[in-house]
C-alpha cells in the first residue's frame, strides 16, 4: 500500500508533457497520449486500396483526362461514360460490393446522356447533361453500397449531398494508404530487386519528362513542318501551359475518383430512416384548407372560363389574349403544391382530413397543369417556339407523371417516391436531349412563320440565327442573309475547325460543316 502511494505522488508531480524516466526506460504516465494504432485488418484493407484502387484510379484518371481536358461533348464523352462505369465496378467489387440489378438503369442513363452529349452542340443541354451524368455516378454508388429499398424522397437527396460533401474528407484517407503501401514495401524483402528495377524506371521517366518537354517545344519551333507533324500526332496541343493545365486536370480527377470510391468503401452513412412525422396535423389542415377553397375556387374559373369558354372576361380582354397568360405562373405554383405535399406527407402524423386535403390539392394541380398547357400550346401558336417553351412544356409532363406518385404516397408512405421520381425525370430528359430541340425549333419556327397572327419580325430570324449546331439541317435550305450569318458565325470563331480531331469530333458540329460546304 505504502509503494503505491508514493508512486502514484510521481505521476501527479510530473509534468503531462515530459516522459519520465526510471533506469534509462521510458515510463509512460497517465497523462500521456498514446500513439493510436491500426489494428492488422485495417492495414491490410489499406494497402489493398492503395495498391490496388490506387492504379485503377490512375489509368482511370489519365483516360479521363484525354477525353474530357477542355473537351466536354465529343466522341471522347461516350468513353468517359463506359470508363467510368468500368472504375466503379471494380472499385466496388474490391470491397466486395455486389452489382445490384436496377443500378443497370442508372448505368443506362449514364451512358445515355453521355451519348448526348456527343450528338448535340447545344450548350444548355451539354451543360444538364453533364450535371446528370454526375449524379448518375452518386445514385450508382449509393444504391449498389447501400440498402435503399425504404429510402424516402428526403433521404435519399440528403444521402448524395453528404457523399459529395464528405468525399472531400477523405483525401486523409488517401494519406494513410499510400503512407501504408510506403511503410509495408520497405518492410517486405521479395522481389527486392524487381522493385528497385521499377522504382529506377520511374526515376527515369519522371527526369526524362521536363527534358522531352524542353527539347520538343525547341525543335517544333525550329522547324514547321516538325511542328505540324508533331500537333496532328499529339492529342494535345503541344505548349507549356497546356501541359500544365493537362497535369492539373488530371490530378483533380485522380483525387476526386480515388475519394469518392474511398468514401463509399467506408459505408459512413445511415441506412436507417428516422420516421420525422411528429408534427400535430392540425396546423396543416388549418393551412391546407384554406389553400384548398381557393384552388377549387380557381379550378371552377379554369374550367367554365379557359376549357369551356364561358363566362364575361374583364373589359379590354379578348379570349386569346386571357389564354396566352399566365403559364409560368402557373407551373410555378404546380412546383410550390409538389413541395408542399412532399414536406406534409414526411413530418405531419397521419389524419384522414389531412390525407384528402393532400388529394385535393393534388387534383387540383392536375387543373393548372392542363390550364398551363392549354395557355402555353395558344402561346405557341401565336408567338412560335423557343427553348423556354419547350422547357415548360418539359416540365408539365414531369410534373403531370410525378404527382402520380405523389397521390399514391398520400396513402401508401412507403411508396419509393425517389426512384419513381428519379426514373421519370431521367427518361424524359433523355429523350428531349436526344431530340434536339434546337432542330425542331427551326423546323417549326420556320413552318409556321407565315401564320402567325403578329407576322413575320425580325427578332425571329435573330432567334434562329442564334441555334446551335443543331438546327444547320433545317436551315441549310434557306439562302437568306440571315442563313449564310448562322454558317459565318461557325467559321469566324473556330467552332468547326476545332472538331477535326477524333477527340473533339461532336456529330452535330459536323453535320454542321457538310451542310455550310452544300450552300
Amino acid at each position: 500500500m505504502e509503494n503505491t502511494n508514493n508512486t502514484n505522488s510521481i505521476y501527479k508531480t510530473t509534468s503531462p508533457s515530459v516522459p519520465t524516466y526510471n533506469n534509462d526506460t521510458v515510463v509512460t504516465t497517465p497523462y500521456m497520449r498514446k500513439p493510436y494504432k491500426e489494428e492488422i485488418d485495417v492495414l491490410d484493407f489499406r494497402e489493398k486500396m492503395g495498391r490496388k484502387l490506387g492504379l485503377a484510379t490512375l489509368i482511370y484518371a489519365a483516360f479521363s483526362t484525354l477525353c474530357l481536358y477542355r473537351n466536354v461533348a465529343s466522341l471522347s464523352t461516350p468513353f468517359f461514360g463506359i470508363a467510368t462505369l468500368i472504375y466503379m465496378i471494380y472499385g466496388l467489387k474490391q470491397y466486395d460490393v455486389k452489382i445490384k440489378k436496377f443500378s443497370w438503369f442508372y448505368a443506362t442513363i449514364l451512358m445515355a446522356l453521355s451519348i448526348s452529349d456527343f450528338l448535340t452542340a447545344n450548350t444548355t443541354f451539354i451543360f444538364f447533361n453533364n450535371i446528370g451524368i454526375f449524379l448518375m455516378i452518386f445514385v450508382f454508388l449509393l444504391h449498389n453500397v447501400y440498402d435503399d429499398r425504404r429510402w424516402n424522397f428526403s433521404k435519399t437527396a440528403l444521402a448524395i449531398l453528404e457523399s459529395v460533401v464528405s468525399s472531400i474528407g477523405t483525401l486523409d484517407e488517401f494519406r494513410k494508404d499510400m503512407n501504408t503501401v510506403r511503410s509495408r514495401r520497405k518492410t517486405d524483402n521479395t522481389d527486392k530487386e524487381k522493385r528497385k528495377t521499377c522504382e529506377g524506371v520511374f526515376i527515369g521517366l519522371v527526369i526524362s519528362v521536363p527534358i522531352i518537354i524542353t527539347l520538343l517545344a525547341l525543335l517544333s519551333n525550329a522547324d514547321v513542318v516538325f511542328s505540324k507533324i508533331l500537333n496532328d500526332c499529339l492529342v494535345f496541343d503541344f505548349d507549356f501551359g497546356k501541359v500544365f493545365f493537362v497535369s492539373l486536370t488530371f490530378l483533380f480527377i485522380f483525387l476526386s475518383a480515388y475519394c469518392i470510391m474511398r468514401f463509399f468503401s467506408k459505408k459512413s452513412i445511415k441506412e436507417e430512416v428516422s420516421d420525422h412525422r411528429h408534427m400535430e396535423p392540425v396546423i396543416a389542415i388549418t393551412v391546407l384548407s384554406l389553400i384548398s377553397v381557393i384552388y377549387l375556387l380557381f379550378s371552377v374559373v379554369q374550367i367554365v372560363y379557359l376549357f369551356l369558354g364561358n363566362g364575361t372576361l374583364p373589359d379590354g380582354y379578348t379570349y386569346s389574349q386571357y389564354a396566352r397568360e399566365g403559364f409560368f405562373e402557373l407551373l410555378a405554383v404546380s412546383i410550390i403544391n409538389f413541395v408542399m405535399v412532399l414536406f406534409i406527407n414526411n413530418y405531419f402524423k397521419e389524419s384522414r382530413l389531412l390525407k384528402a386535403l393532400m388529394t385535393i390539392i393534388s387534383l387540383c394541380t392536375y387543373i393548372m397543369i392542363a390550364s398551363s398547357f392549354m395557355r402555353i400550346m395558344m402561346y405557341i401558336n401565336a408567338a412560335l417556339l423557343t427553348h423556354l417553351r419547350i422547357w415548360v412544356l418539359w416540365g408539365l409532363a414531369v410534373l403531370s407523371l410525378l404527382f402520380v406518385a405523389v397521390i399514391i404516397s398520400i396513402y401508401k408512405h412507403g411508396f419509393p417516391l425517389f426512384k419513381y421520381s428519379i426514373i421519370v425525370v431521367s427518361i424524359l430528359y433523355a429523350l428531349l436531349s436526344f431530340a434536339r430541340p434546337d432542330y425542331i425549333i427551326a423546323k417549326y419556327n420556320l413552318t409556321y412563320m407565315n401564320t402567325i397572327e403578329k407576322g413575320i419580325a425580325d427578332q425571329d430570324y435573330d432567334y434562329l440565327e442564334n441555334l446551335s449546331t443543331d438546327a444547320a439541317v433545317v436551315i441549310k435550305d434557306y439562302k437568306d442573309e440571315w442563313a449564310d450569318r448562322y454558317f459565318i458565325k461557325f467559321n469566324d470563331n473556330s467552332y468547326l475547325s476545332d472538331n477535326t480531331r477524333w477527340r473533339k469530333f461532336n456529330l452535330s458540329v459536323y453535320n454542321a460543316k457538310v451542310c455550310g460546304e452544300g450552300r
